[in-house]
């Protein structure tokens, strides 16, 4: 599994509670964003269905993120999206099998905690397809003060100043 980190905070401090190693860091990518807008950062990973724990019809991955700190979680945001035919989709997102089941892709997280999951109704959980992933994490920033569409990663790439 290979994740990728870029930002101002640091980053050495991603594990994977999975199991999986780091295969890869990147350094911070240089200015902050707007002002006010400190420790923003984005992280890039790898969500395996071979990582999964599957518990019925619900597979999930837990990550240790010592980033998400008490500032995300209480006055913060934590953004995820992921990559489909070539662009970054918001998430919570639903989509449908070619056999008409609806699965959800969802994500929750706590200080110190990112787990992502799949949840669906009547499909095998592990016959679903691995996803590349991208995190924003807003440490201390009201982002939904900002006015922006927190929906689209370009919009928040810009504001935020963050490098892909």
């Amino acid at each position: 599994m290979k994740i990728y980190t870029t930002g101002l905070l640091s980053l050495a401090l991603i594990s994977m509670a999975a199991g999986c190693m780091i295969d890869e860091t990147v350094g911070p990518t240089g200015p902050q964003g707007p002002p006010g807008n400190a420790n923003v950062f984005t992280l890039n990973f790898d969500f395996l269905m071979a990582d999964a724990a599957i518990n019925g019809n619900v597979a999930s991955v837990q990550y240790d993120v010592p980033d998400i700190t008490t500032g995300v979680v209480d006055e913060g945001a934590l953004l995820l999206f992921f990559r489909d035919q070539g662009t970054w989709t918001a998430m919570p997102y639903t989509f449908y099998t070619d056999g008409g089941d609806a699965v959800s892709m969802g994500f929750g997280y706590e200080v110190g905690l990112l787990e992502v999951f799949y949840e669906t109704a009547f499909t095998d959980p592990a016959l679903l397809p691995d996803r590349e992933m991208k995190a924003v994490i807003i440490d201390g920033f009201s982002a939904f003060k900002a006015g922006i569409d927190l929906k689209d990663y370009e919009v928040v790439a810009r504001y935020f100043n963050l490098q892909n």
